[in-house]
């Protein structure tokens, strides 16, 4: 039988094991990224440093077209300097001093976004003494269900009774997001020295400005490893600001990183 954490960790990181520069960059938010595309993160952690890079600036850029920032001076300034690897410039250099900015800048509202949502995972069973099987044993009206440990057919495995209980799942739903708000952050993670963790970070921040709309994005990033988009033209393409604007107002983040926070 496999050791429980390592079935665990298997199952949490979408059914394959991290390599060890995911491992790396677990302060990244490379686990709030998993809930929404596993083979992303994993394609991720094993391309080359150059992809890497390219997905950073392509998901700061997007997320800066979908927000309605990329006909902002200070914003242009920053994405233009992301395509030919430079320092971002001032107020990139602060936080505060970033969002200080965004507060000041006139933007046209846009019509709502919702936030984004991942969609549902299975749920974790720990694995099964040899012989034995999980069995659905309830299922109440509220949704609540029931397992516990049988043999399998034919098995003369010593029964032990371990019961899990799965309380009833309640469909995620968020309100309408600040998309300028989420997109800067990204311009700032797709500036992080280390590439794989820029790419997550800013593909994590990207996700969350386009918002319900998210699949659009992931599909574009893919599109990479497709060869639709080549790394040349993903690294050093200048945001088009008429591509499509959708700069809702709504929640912002609670800081300059994840809403999720930093994963564990």
């Amino acid at each position: 039988m496999e050791d429980p954490q390592l079935h665990y960790e298997r199952w949490r990181w979408g059914g394959r094991l991290p390599s060890a520069s995911l491992r790396r960059v677990r302060e990244s938010n490379v686990l709030g990224l998993l809930d929404f595309d596993s083979d992303l993160v994993h394609d991720l952690g094993a391309a080359d440093p150059d992809v890497q890079r390219a997905v950073a600036v392509l998901a700061a850029q997007r997320a800066c077209e979908v927000a309605g920032l990329t006909d902002v001076p200070w914003v242009a300034g920053a994405l233009a300097a992301l395509t030919q690897g430079l320092p971002l410039p001032p107020p990139f250099d602060d936080a505060a001093r970033m969002r200080e900015a965004l507060e000041s800048t006139p933007l046209e509202p846009g019509p709502d976004v919702l936030g984004a949502v991942p969609p549902r995972r299975g749920r974790y069973f720990p694995p099964p003494p040899a012989g034995l099987m999980w069995v659905k044993t309830a299922e109440e009206s509220d949704g609540e269900t029931s397992y516990e440990l049988d043999r399998l057919p034919g098995s003369q495995a010593p029964m032990v009774f371990t019961e899990l209980v799965f309380p009833a799942g309640t469909p995620q739903v968020r309100g309408p997001i600040s998309q300028p708000h989420f997109a800067l952050p990204a311009v700032l993670a797709a500036a992080e020295p280390d590439p794989l963790k820029a790419a997550l970070d800013a593909v994590w921040h990207a996700l969350n400005t386009y918002g319900e709309h998210y699949p659009e994005l992931l599909d574009e990033i893919r599109s990479i490893w497709g060869g639709r988009t080549s790394v040349l033209d993903a690294k050093t393409r200048p945001a088009d600001p008429g591509r499509r604007v959708r700069s809702g107002r709504g929640s912002v983040p609670p800081t300059a990183h994840s809403p999720a926070g930093p994963s564990r």
